[in-house]
């Protein structure tokens, strides 16, 4: 394998019919923070074989290019090493016929670049190891800024439980599943927060956390993040007790929105609509066609849907379906905890960030 890694290093392999590749979503968006200017390039490759013979993942590079075409940065992940990195990637074997999704594992990006585009090689070996087959693609990039003023939709002091880094299950969604493949077009929380009150510890919830009013987020206010117009509101999907009861996959097969449970669609008007899900049972008190002021109350944070833990979902997408592609949000008048920043800084937050409204 180390032979291998040299040879790609050197020439990679050119791109054959026998395998083809698909962009999710079709326009890759960078998240740009505000405060380092780092980006953060969050799409997929979807991969199908047409190869007659069963192929495996053996190598991705990328380069990173300027608008002149000038390579100014150069990434990649193999087989060499005796733990190579090329194993952290799952689902690598691809049959005759059959489609897999590769997570771009470059995907943060150094301030300061003048970044244009991105080239990819996937490179795909035999049963012997031998790279047989390969596909390019180039990514074009476009800085994404959210267009709405959007604040957080809980008080407190809030953790950010789960959001979309590389390792969040909100951006580990496998449209190449054959089931989610057809139940969703496009990953609509893609760029989603699980949000969670905590104490000053961080915990979550008093003592074992066995009952839902043990939790802090339990009933706490669930506000609109921006002025908008209500597109959809459920609010009669019942509660889960913690621990005890869960959505049964028969549900969700059935009716895929039930992942959110209770939940309110807002239309801010701009080509940007906001999901908020998991309310508490008849807490939700908006519904279609009302107009919603930024801070209002729509509801309350239930244990409804999907969920493992009791939280508020919040998602930025393009559309109000339920599987509309997912959009960068940033956030006003936030701060991390313990970390200041400038009163009129818009806020990137992710997985692990603790934060508290000003």
């Amino acid at each position: 394998m180390l032979l291998l890694a040299l040879l790609l290093q050197a020439a990679p392999p050119s791109g054959t019919a026998n395998l083809t590749v698909r962009l999710a979503p079709d326009t890759a968006l960078v998240e740009r923070d505000p405060l380092t200017g780092a980006g953060f390039a969050n799409f997929d490759f979807l991969v199908t074989s047409g190869a007659a013979r069963p192929l495996e993942l053996a190598s991705i590079v990328m380069t990173a290019h300027d608008p002149a075409g000038a390579m100014l940065l150069r990434r990649f992940c193999d087989g060499s090493g005796l733990s190579p990195c090329i194993r952290t990637v799952p689902d690598r074997a691809l049959d005759r016929g059959a489609s897999t999704i590769v997570y771009n594992p470059f995907y943060e990006l150094p301030a300061r670049l003048p970044l244009r585009e991105l080239r990819y090689v996937l490179a795909f070996a035999d049963t012997a190891g031998n790279v047989t087959d390969s596909v390019i693609t180039t990514v074009p990039l476009r800085d994404y800024a959210t267009r709405t003023d959007l604040i957080l939709p809980l008080g407190g002091r809030v953790l950010v439980f789960d959001g979309h880094d590389f390792y969040a299950h909100h951006r580990r969604w496998n449209l190449a599943h054959p089931v989610v493949g057809k139940l969703f077009r496009h990953n609509s929380g893609r760029y989603a927060y699980d949000l969670s009150i905590v104490d000053s510890a961080g915990r979550m919830y008093r003592g074992d956390g066995g009952r839902n009013e043990d939790w802090y987020s339990w009933n706490a206010p669930v506000l609109a993040p921006g002025a908008g117009t209500v597109v959809a509101a459920e609010s009669a999907e019942q509660d889960w007790e913690v621990g005890r009861t869960s959505l049964p996959d028969s549900v969700v097969l059935a009716r895929p929105v039930a992942l959110y449970g209770n939940y309110v669609v807002l239309d801010h008007g701009n080509g940007e609509f906001s999901l908020l899900a998991h309310m508490r049972s008849g807490s939700v008190t908006v519904r279609q066609g009302d107009r919603v002021r930024q801070g209002q109350p729509v509801g309350r944070v239930g244990f409804s849907g999907s969920v493992y833990t009791i939280h508020t979902h919040y998602q930025l997408q393009r559309g109000p379906e339920y599987d509309a592609e997912g959009l960068p949000a940033s956030f006003s008048r936030l701060t991390r905890v313990g970390r200041a920043n400038s009163q009129g800084d818009r806020l990137r937050i992710d997985s692990g960030d603790v934060v508290q409204s000003r």
